[in-house]
C-alpha cells in the first residue's frame, strides 16, 4: 500500500513539474484586441509572435529615414515632460504618414525577422497628441 501511495504522489508531482514548464513558454501570444505598452514588451521584445498592438508615444523620427520613428512608454513621456529621458524606445518603420512628436499612438504590426529591434507597423492610429506647456 505504501508503495502504491508513493507512486501516486511521485506521478502527480512529475506532471504538475511539466504543466508548469510547459505553460511558462518564452513565446507569449495576445489575445485578439489586446494592447501591449511598451512596459509589457521591453523586458522580451522578441517573446511577442503574430500581429500586436503597441500603444505609445512618438519621441523622435529618424534623422535619414522618414518611415521610421520611435515610440517611449507614455506613463514616462507624461512623467518627464521630455521625449529623451525614457528607458527604452521602440524604433517603428511604417509606410503610411508618421504623426508627429508628442503624439499618443497604437502601432499594430509585428517585430521584423533576424533579430534586429525593429517594429515594422500596418497600421498606426493616432489617440491624442499630449501638450505640455506648448510641445
Amino acid at each position: 500500500m505504501k508503495k502504491y501511495v508513493l507512486t501516486i504522489l511521485a506521478i502527480i508531482l512529475i506532471a504538475g513539474i511539466a504543466f508548469v514548464g510547459l505553460s511558462n513558454g518564452k513565446t507569449k501570444t495576445i489575445k485578439e484586441g489586446g494592447i501591449l505598452s511598451l512596459n509589457d514588451i521591453q523586458a522580451d521584445p522578441f517573446a511577442y509572435k503574430g500581429i500586436i498592438t503597441i500603444t505609445g508615444v512618438l519621441a523622435k523620427r529618424h534623422p535619414s529615414d522618414p518611415k521610421v520613428f520611435a515610440i517611449i512608454e507614455t506613463s514616462e513621456a507624461k512623467i518627464c515632460k521630455l521625449t529623451g529621458c525614457a528607458r527604452f524606445y521602440l524604433p517603428v518603420q511604417h509606410e503610411g504618414k508618421t504623426p508627429v512628436e508628442w503624439d499618443e499612438v497604437n502601432v499594430t504590426g509585428s517585430f521584423a525577422e533576424g533579430g534586429q529591434l525593429l517594429f515594422k507597423a500596418t497600421k498606426v492610429e493616432v489617440l491624442r497628441h499630449l501638450n505640455f506647456g506648448g510641445k
